[in-house]
């Protein structure tokens, strides 16, 4: 499964797991030139709580086969188009009640599929070459604050 593509699973439901919180987080470090949360995430798993997946087509019938597991706002932000928080919506798909529904078993595949765990090993670097960017910027920064003082003390 692709980052920020449209994926149609065999029962027809579109959906896409969206990287913009995590863009979004990434855009905010560097314009206030801090590492802040960016440091907190360290390993692809972690990545899961900056994700979203958001539902395209095929909402109405997905609520329906699984039902028993969505609340009320879930069910709107499903059938709304609205992003839902990755783990969330993982969390509609059990293994053992999936013989009921494809669409879990196909969600289980995918996310556990090497072209899945790749990307986001590469998002994850994405993130530290940010991060080292920062420090360098920050040493530099306060290196250059620092000769400022020195200069003005002479």
């Amino acid at each position: 499964m692709c980052l920020d593509k449209i994926h149609t699973l065999r029962t027809g439901v579109s959906l896409e797991i969206s990287t913009t919180v995590l863009h979004d987080l990434i855009a905010k470090a560097i314009n206030r030139h801090e590492l802040s949360e960016l440091a907190t995430i360290r390993s692809p798993a972690d990545l899961h709580e900056y994700l979203s997946v958001i539902v395209y087509s095929g909402a109405e019938e997905l609520v329906l086969r699984r039902q028993r597991w969505i609340n009320q706002k879930l069910k709107q932000d499903l059938t709304a188009q609205r992003p839902i928080q990755f783990n969330r919506f993982s969390n509609l798909f059990w293994r053992n009640l999936d013989e009921d529904d494809p669409d879990g078993d196909e969600w289980q595949q995918l996310i556990a599929s090497d072209e899945f765990q790749v990307q986001l090993t590469m998002l994850l670097n994405k993130l530290r070459i940010t991060e080292r960017n920062l420090l360098q910027y920050q040493e530099s920064d306060l290196r250059l604050n620092f000769e400022v003082m020195q200069g003005g003390c002479r």
